[in-house]
């Protein structure tokens, strides 16, 4: 499961420079007289409450995508769909309620969700990134930790690793071109390439 979806632990010692707005749990400006609303947490409770929502849907988006397994073409599938497409829609109209209930529980400290950060071409562009790192770690030389290569193994492993390093250059090309993307376009390479600077 992916961990940054889970609630992480408040640092106190934070609580009382939190820029964030109190309606996602962050403190309020010092100085600013705010009376305490009927029922109202403390800073640090209302964002535990809010994160554990927040965990509580990352957990629903991973029954989601079990769910809907079927319809990827990974040829390493994970899940055995033993539920009709009828069952899942009735999951999926108690995942809509709980959501809904979420919603409910947020509003009843003042709060709502965070708006999402992170763009859908970052995403991908950083998973490609990472699927680079794993085909060039398969060379000859990087898996000697699992024992040596044979001799007569080694130009293939080779071979397959240009390969696919070929062809995920292609994808990173083209993905780029169709989603308008200029290298050095994405906050994280404008940092890598600062830091080259």
């Amino acid at each position: 499961m992916p961990g940054d979806d889970r609630p992480l632990t408040a640092n106190p010692s934070h609580e009382d420079h939190d820029s964030r707005g109190p309606e996602y749990g962050g403190a309020h400006a010092p100085g600013s007289a705010k009376a305490r609303f009927p029922e109202e947490l403390n800073t640090v409770q209302r964002r535990r409450l809010g994160a554990t929502c927040k965990y509580i849907d990352g957990l629903l988006c991973d029954i989601e995508h079990a769910l809907h397994s079927p319809q990827s073409e990974s040829p390493f599938p994970h899940y055995v769909v033993d539920v009709t497409p009828a069952q899942v829609r009735v999951i999926e109209g108690h995942i809509r309620r709980l959501r809904t209930q979420l919603l409910k529980t947020l509003d009843w400290q003042h709060m709502k969700p965070e708006p999402p950060e992170i763009p859908v071409s970052r995403s991908v562009m950083t998973d490609l990134g990472f699927v680079e790192i794993a085909v060039e770690e398969l060379r000859p030389r990087h898996m000697r930790g699992c024992g040596a290569v044979p001799e007569d193994a080694i130009d293939g492993l080779n071979e397959v690793v240009n390969e696919l390093r070929s062809l995920l250059h292609n994808i990173s090309h083209d993905i780029r071109d169709e989603l308008g993307l200029a290298r050095g376009s994405l906050p994280d390479e404008r940092e890598g390439a600062d830091k080259k600077a």
